[in-house]
């Protein structure tokens, strides 16, 4: 839903901008407001899969609660910065992009820091529940190219891009590195009899006190003892 608010304003702010040259500078903001609270939303669901939540256990340790916490905040003090200075340093004669500022480096620095702890969970996860390892594979596998896409074309438009037309190629690439995040995601998670990947195997009749610590089944035949002895 964020996504498509995010492509709304910003076709409409920029549908704007090629008919009277001013454009929408607030819908361009929505939209950009919108798609960054739709990646860091997007980036904590990938870490709780990671630590396999709701798929391998029904809670995460208070250290990891306060880690997840950690890392949405300063996403949300990183976005901030990266807009005020959009809005205050930026020099409006000069064609540039959001991200490059202090805190759009930042932002990426921290994406970086986010596909470390997913690696390191993901792998962590296999270890401990290894008939998940086909699952953890295939999804660490195309999860890494999106958590890498955003850093790598920053770089190369920096240095390979003229300030007049970086704006647009990186707006592009960046949608387009959004769509295959969420078209992977849901491909490989999707609840199909073809699909040997599904990572959730826990039946509407096995969900119990989901306060108390407990492991998943692995399997769709497996009992869920853990909450029913």
């Amino acid at each position: 839903m964020k996504v498509i608010i995010s492509l709304a304003c910003k076709v409409t702010a920029y549908g704007t901008y090629a008919r009277n040259g001013m454009g929408l500078p607030f819908m361009k903001l929505v939209g950009q407001l919108a798609r960054a609270s739709a990646e860091t939303c997007f980036i904590i669901l990938l870490l709780l899969i990671a630590k396999g939540y709701t798929i391998t256990r029904s809670r995460l340790t208070n250290l990891s609660t306060w880690k997840l916490t950690l890392l949405m905040c300063l996403y949300v003090i990183l976005y901030m910065a990266m807009f005020v200075w959009q809005m205050k340093i930026f020099d409006p004669a000069v064609v540039t992009y959001v991200s490059e500022s202090y805190p759009g480096y930042g932002i990426q620095a921290l994406r970086l820091l986010s596909w470390l702890s997913y690696t390191i969970s993901s792998i962590t996860t296999c270890k401990k529940y290894p008939k998940k390892r086909e699952f953890y594979l295939v999804f660490g596998l195309f999860m890494s190219l999106w958590f890498w896409m955003g850093p790598v074309t920053l770089y190369l438009s920096n240095f390979l891009l003229d300030n007049w037309v970086r704006e647009e190629v990186v707006n592009l690439v960046e949608c387009c590195v959004v769509f295959y995040g969420f078209i992977v995601f849901m491909v490989i998670t999707r609840p199909s009899m073809t699909n040997k990947n599904f990572p959730f195997h826990v039946r509407t009749t096995q969900i119990g006190d989901m306060t108390q610590p407990a492991d998943f089944p692995q399997n769709a035949y497996e009992t869920f003892s853990c909450l029913y002895p």
